[in-house]
């Protein structure tokens, strides 16, 4: 009974919104249009006959579209915290993951390189400023980070936020050699 429902559910989730609109307006004039209006229309007999189930229909229909509105409106509210959480962490940068950020902005790099143990890059990756694109890469030129796109676009508005930075990424083998 409840994989039935699902299915249902998800049945009504792949129909398109706009189509979903058209059987809900056309459900709704069926059931809500004047007496004398469906008689012109010839819809009194049909809708007479099975009110029993275009009642239900429409409200279910209904129920979906009001979903599908919610849930619109829902991702948008998301997405736009999403942003304020990710400007707020680039206005908080410490100046070692300014450094970090330093080639995607002002070298205009797709890729920067460093080890998987890295803390600083390990921490722009928790705060969703950068990501790990492919899980490749070897222990002496590190592993392949992106800078997300929207924090590209933030900061090539706002390279102020970038002053002040102190140091840089290296790559494992970059780092061994500093040490010698």
């Amino acid at each position: 009974m409840m994989d039935k429902l699902t299915g249902f559910a998800d049945y009504f989730r792949k129909i398109p919104a706009a189509f979903l609109v058209a059987i809900v307006s056309v459900l709704g004039l069926i059931l809500f249009l004047p007496e004398e209006y469906a008689k012109i229309l010839a819809v009194d007999g049909f809708r007479n006959e099975y009110r029993v189930f275009l009642g239900p229909a429409f409200l279910l229909t209904l129920s979906f579209c009001a979903a599908r509105v919610f849930n619109f409106f829902m991702q948008r509210y998301r997405q736009k915290q999403a942003l304020k959480k990710l400007q707020e962490a680039l206005h908080r940068l410490t100046p070692e993951e300014k450094g970090y950020l330093i080639p995607y902005i002002e070298g205009q790099q797709n890729t920067v390189k460093v080890g998987m143990d890295d803390g600083v890059m390990a921490g722009l990756r928790s705060k969703g400023i950068t990501y790990l694109p492919v899980s490749m890469g070897d222990l002496l030129n590190g592993f392949a980070f992106n800078l997300q796109p929207l924090a590209r676009e933030f900061l090539e508005k706002n390279p102020h936020l970038l002053d002040g930075y102190a140091g840089g990424p290296m790559t494992p083998r970059q780092k061994r050699r500093s040490r010698q």
